[in-house]
């Protein structure tokens, strides 16, 4: 009985080798009728991976060029040019270089001086391309905290508090939803609702992953603004939306990167 097994697993593997070896040969005589097609094909393999390696040269060097170009645009601003000037440097550079990771940087450095001269609009424009949340990057939410300082300045509050509420959604980081959260806050205190206001502040004290001891302390002294006026039916006073005034303030992206605000 074993010699049988054997005998049959022997002529298993006999039969196992023949037919790999009729592959090898079936493949070598369709090699050899299609000799034309195969270096063709060949041809174009190679011509693919070359492509593909230049391709990424050259947005390598690219990013290089958009690097040195914003750096030079940012030492002008620097020494005084004037902003229309800067402006006119930063669009020609967002047109030239709108495929590099710099455009995105360009495009807050641009709308901060939009937002300087009050070209609320303008600013809002210029952001909007770059403020995708689902991205996480820290350009987007920039972007997007901008668009909601704008769209307040402009005298859209529900449309800021939007914002707002989108940033706390996607916040990849607790001191981004913590800003919107409390931004959110102040802005339906200033609009008299003030129940939602406290609501807000109290997630915020409340909140699993505390905040600083001064931030803390600022909604604390918030709330117990907001609780006030909802017993003397007082209203808020006025405090400006938080958003960079200096435009040259602006971090680069690797600072943004290590989770500064």
């Amino acid at each position: 009985m074993a010699k049988s097994i054997a005998t049959k697993a022997k002529k298993e593997q006999v039969n196992t080798e023949d037919r790999v070896m009729e592959g090898v040969v079936t493949a070598a005589a369709w090699a050899e009728r299609n000799r034309r097609l195969v270096t063709l094909g060949t041809v174009a393999l190679v011509a693919v991976v070359l492509a593909g390696w230049a391709y990424f040269d050259y947005r390598g060097k690219m990013s290089e060029r958009a690097a040195v170009r914003l750096d030079e645009i940012r030492m002008t601003s620097s020494a005084g040019a004037p902003s229309p000037q800067i402006q006119a440097e930063l669009s020609e550079f967002i047109g030239q270089f709108g495929g590099t990771p710099f455009a995105g940087e360009a495009r807050l450095y641009l709308a901060q001086l939009q937002l300087r001269e009050n070209n609320l609009e303008g600013a809002i424009r210029t952001l909007e391309p770059v403020a995708d949340l689902s991205t996480g990057t820290p350009v987007a939410f920039r972007a997007a905290s901008s668009i909601a300082a704008a769209e307040e300045m402009a005298g859209r509050p529900d449309e800021a508090i939007q914002w707002h509420e989108r940033i706390a959604s996607e916040a990849q980081f607790d001191f981004q939803r913590f800003d919107a959260m409390g931004e959110q806050a102040r802005i339906h205190a200033q609009e008299g609702r003030l129940d939602r206001s406290a609501d807000l502040y109290r997630q915020l004290l409340e909140a699993e992953e505390p905040a600083g001891q001064d931030q803390a302390s600022l909604w604390a002294i918030r709330l117990g603004e907001v609780e006030g006026l909802r017993v003397s039916g007082g209203t808020y006073s006025t405090v400006p939306a938080a958003t960079y005034t200096d435009a040259s303030t602006i971090p680069t992206l690797e600072e943004d990167d290590s989770g500064g605000n």
